[in-house]
């Protein structure tokens, strides 16, 4: 996470195919990261954040992974 010199957040996706193998694996990851930010994004700064997905990622929910991000939203929001 880095300060941009824009006057809204942006979002990169580090999802490794290593780590999640099959390509529908690796778009469920971003297309939840991607919805999650959208929702959230007029509540943080003018950040650039970078998502990157580990291996109990894999495994999750799509409700577990959209709380975790929820909650990582809102730890930038607080400390921006």
């Amino acid at each position: 996470m880095l300060a941009n010199h824009e006057t809204h957040p942006r979002l990169g996706l580090a999802i490794a195919t290593r780590t999640f193998g099959s390509a529908v694996a690796r778009n469920r990851i971003k297309r939840i990261a991607r919805e999650s930010f959208r929702l959230n994004q007029y509540s943080l700064p003018a950040v650039d954040v970078t998502v990157s997905a580990r291996d109990a990622a894999r495994l999750a929910s799509a409700t577990d992974l959209r709380a975790s991000l929820d909650a990582h939203w809102k730890s930038i929001a607080k400390r921006w």
